[in-house]
């Protein structure tokens, strides 16, 4: 009887044991959500042994660096783990299908690797095929992916191998290229967001006459963290590297070009091609963004953006050549009104015939000049040599009804009428705290600061550079009209005069280079200098330049 009763107990502790499940602890907040087709493939848990979850504990071991990994690119046969950019302890896993870093094969992937389109859950792309979903999608104007949220979770190869050499060229065999179809066309624009996550998008080829080119050709949208490498953009009107048309109030952040762009109409630029302003005031946004590479155009042509207004543009860096024709510039080709920039530095040669300049070919606004409608420029710099014929300087070529401060430039300037160091024609514009060392060759209207200066008020602003030319040339500036100046100094270079012709009020004061190296001469200045003798030859800076 006693024996009978042990194995009775016995097997209910067994039952009871069995009927027991351990689960381990999970992250907080964290959950995983697959897409309809990783569903039907087997799991990369199912075949290495892992959980998914632990393929994307945090941002940084998403598909960005799995894909970069042996292991990571066998086990995305099946399916790997993405997080979204969200830093939110909320936001879900994807399981996704598709194998990165593979070069394009021409083809449309009929699925995004996973993902819903929502800002927590974004379409997640890995493939070059799944990109091209995503330009065909926008291209015909699919409402089931407008407005939605996508993000690259690998680099993408367009094209393998080497495109483009070190000037900018293509060396690629183009009949054996894939074409690429930009993301939005003239007649629909991508509406959405698109995150980059800091991947890149290389091997992009385009070679058309029609208009908005770029990986973008139209965008009212988000667009960021992306970079464009070893790329051909080649095409007409609203031509770029990244967002060949960018419309108001569309945004721009943290995006860099490599590739080489060709433009053969309007508006031509090496990150953006022409920002389009929607009535009225719907200012967009461009943060963040670098050219690198190669950029040449015809009417309007900025290695950052060709044409522009109503929009704020900050942290813009050119490091590569342009070459255009009328409104040429480091930065900016032209802008209109309300068009802010700060934070701007060129660093590359640039080229053109009229209204040619380190930052901004033309910048202002041409028409009827108010506060409500005038232009900011303010926080830039040009290291660059500018090439031209008229109106031609270091910062802007053309300069109309805007409010210029903390100018600074180190670059040689050729023209022949309206050059100048920072300025070569000004009117209805302030301009101060501005220095010039760079060297100014023309024939009229020369001067060190400004070839042309009318009715507008300048201060705090020393020049040291060469200027030499046959008419109306001064060390500041080349011909002055009803303008007020006041703390105006030029070194002294024998018995050159700081005036062309001075019609306005106001003088210059010259010195000495020992008395301008020097911690009083920053102070005479004002408070937006700074001394620093391992700086500009010893000569005073900017402060935002030490920052």
């Amino acid at each position: 009887m006693r024996l009978k009763w042990m194995l009775i107990l016995s097997f209910v502790a067994f039952f009871a044991a069995c009927s027991q499940t351990v689960s381990a602890p999970s992250d907080e907040g964290s959950s995983v959500v697959e897409s309809s087709s990783s569903k039907k493939s087997v799991s990369s848990s199912s075949k290495t042994g892992k959980s998914s979850s632990s393929v994307a504990d945090d941002k940084k071991s998403s598909a960005k660096e799995t894909s970069k990994s042996s292991s990571s690119k066998a086990n995305s046969k099946s399916s790997s783990s993405v997080k979204s950019s969200s830093s939110s302890a909320e936001e879900p896993e994807d399981s996704c299908v598709g194998e990165p870093g593979n070069p394009w094969s021409g083809t449309t992937a009929k699925n995004f690797a996973c993902g819903a389109g929502t800002k927590l859950s974004p379409y997640i792309i890995l493939t070059a095929e799944q990109l091209a979903k995503l330009s065909f999608a926008i291209g015909a104007n699919d409402a089931d992916y407008q407005g939605k949220y996508f993000k690259l979770g690998a680099d993408i190869v367009l094209n393998e191998g080497k495109n483009i050499d070190e000037k900018g060229a293509l060396i690629a065999d183009s009949t054996k290229l894939h074409k690429w179809t930009p993301i939005g066309n003239s007649s629909v624009s991508f509406t959405g967001s698109f995150d980059g996550d800091g991947h890149t998008v290389s091997g992009m080829f385009i070679n058309t006459t029609s208009t908005h080119n770029g990986l973008f050709g139209n965008s009212s949208g988000t667009v960021q963290n992306v970079t464009v490498e070893d790329s051909w953009v080649y095409g007409g009107d609203y031509t770029a590297g990244v967002i060949g048309n960018l419309i108001g109030p569309g945004v721009l952040k943290r995006a860099v070009n490599k590739a080489s762009v060709v433009g053969i109409g309007v508006a031509t630029g090496g990150v953006v091609g022409h920002y389009q302003t929607k009535c009225c005031d719907n200012t967009g946004t461009i943060e963040n963004v670098e050219n690198e590479g190669f950029v040449s155009g015809k009417n309007n042509t900025g290695g950052i953006i060709g044409s522009v207004s109503e929009t704020v543009i900050s942290f813009a860096r050119n490091r590569a050549e342009i070459i255009g024709v009328n409104g040429v510039g480091g930065i900016i080709g032209s802008s209109g009104y309300k068009t802010t920039l700060s934070d701007a530095i060129n660093q590359g040669n640039v080229t053109g015939k009229e209204q040619v300049a380190g930052i901004a070919g033309y910048f202002g606004y041409r028409f009827s000049c108010s506060n409500a409608k005038q232009a900011v420029l303010r926080m830039v710099s040009n290291n660059g040599k500018i090439t031209g014929t008229v109106y031609v300087a270091g910062l802007v070529g053309k300069n109309d009804c805007s409010k210029n401060s903390d100018l600074a430039n180190r670059g040689n300037i050729i023209g022949t009428k309206y050059i100048a160091g920072l300025l070569g024609y000004v009117v209805n514009s302030s301009t101060e705290m501005a220095y010039n060392t760079g060297s100014i060759f023309g024939d009229i209207y020369i001067g060190g600061i400004i070839g042309y200066n009318q009715e507008g008020v300048t201060s705090s602003a020393y020049s040291t550079g060469k200027v030499d030319g046959d008419s109306l040339v001064g060390l500041m500036i080349g011909y002055n009209y009803n303008t007020t100046m006041a703390d105006y100094y030029y070194l002294e270079q024998g018995e050159q005069e700081p005036f062309g012709l001075n019609n306005g009020g106001g003088v210059a004061t010259p010195k000495t280079a020992d008395e301008m190296k020097s911690d009083d001469f920053a102070e005479l200045l004002g408070d937006d200098f700074v001394y620093d003798s391992g700086l500009n030859d010893g000569y005073p800076v900017l402060k935002w330049e030490k920052e």
